[in-house]
């Protein structure tokens, strides 16, 4: 009776308010950002270095605080301190990116100290918009990084695409072992390898991509079978078609044969799948 009265009690009025406060967080802190960025705008360009990079590294330094003095002990204080952790991370990479000038060469430095902070909230948190952000710092600094050491053109070498490949595996392996969101860590997962294989065949690395294809498509239907999750069906079939219809455009020209061949499997495999999806449901 205790604890049905105490839930009884956090229902309906306290949820709505909570809501509310969350909302009137995220707005207070768009009216700050915006107000700020109006106001820095007319002496940031007169101000010295020194006062900009400082700036910047003391906004991110008291928004990692405040996130982490927030901390997760509800759903709202977790998605508030997702969104200050991501905003500490984008502070720190703008600081050291005007502490120096970089010339030419790939910033990677300013977007490796965002990629910590960004990486570190997301072990922390475990949360799906600290997920999104630490896949994006690590999947750009990675690229910067290999700019910077091999001084290679991305287009010239594979070392770029395959980044890619490690990175969507590594996030594939860990959704299965069930240590973060698996349908958001799937999706990220399936879409990494699509870009990779597409990078790789505009920039004439054809057999790469169809080597990566051949293994990742079997590599989702098999989780697919194991794990459920809708990212891994839709990311299979996206590479399959996909793949297919650049080899037929690039060995057969794109002839008619081969594509009224290709739409005939397309066909076959739709109508396999239905089928197996009408069994498994009625056993």
């Amino acid at each position: 009776e205790l604890v049905s009265s105490r839930f009884s009690a956090l229902d309906g009025s306290e949820s709505r308010k909570s809501i509310f406060a969350e909302i009137a967080a995220y707005l207070g802190g768009a009216f700050i950002v915006i107000s700020s960025i109006f106001l820095a705008a007319t002496i940031w360009d007169d101000a010295p270095r020194v006062a900009r990079v400082g700036s910047l590294a003391l906004l991110s330094l008291l928004l990692l605080v405040t996130s982490h003095f927030l901390g997760s002990v509800n759903a709202m204080r977790l998605r508030l301190t997702s969104v200050l952790s991501l905003a500490a991370a984008f502070s720190a990479t703008a600081a050291i990116a005007f502490s120096y000038e970089s010339g030419n060469s790939a910033p990677w430095a300013p977007f490796t100290a965002g990629a910590i902070i960004a990486l570190y909230s997301f072990i922390k948190y475990r949360h799906e918009i600290l997920q999104i952000g630490a896949y994006g710092y690590l999947f750009i600094t990675g690229f910067m990084i290999l700019g910077e050491l091999t001084t290679i053109e991305p287009e010239d070498s594979v070392a770029y695409p395959m980044y890619w490949v490690i990175l969507a595996s590594i996030w594939l392996y860990i959704a299965y072992m069930k240590m973060i969101d698996q349908t958001l860590a799937y999706l990220i997962s399936a879409a990494t390898f699509f870009i990779a294989i597409q990078f790789l065949f505009a920039t004439d690395h054809r057999l790469v991509s169809y080597l990566i294809a051949i293994i990742a498509t079997p590599a989702l239907a098999y989780l697919f079978l194991i794990d459920r999750r809708w990212p891994l069906l839709f990311g299979a079939v996206v590479i399959t078609t996909f793949t297919a219809g650049e080899f037929v455009a690039a060995t057969l020209g794109g002839s008619l044969g081969a594509l009224l061949g290709l739409l005939t499997a397309g066909l076959a495999l739709i109508t396999t799948s239905m089928l197996a999806i009408r069994k498994a449901q009625r056993s």
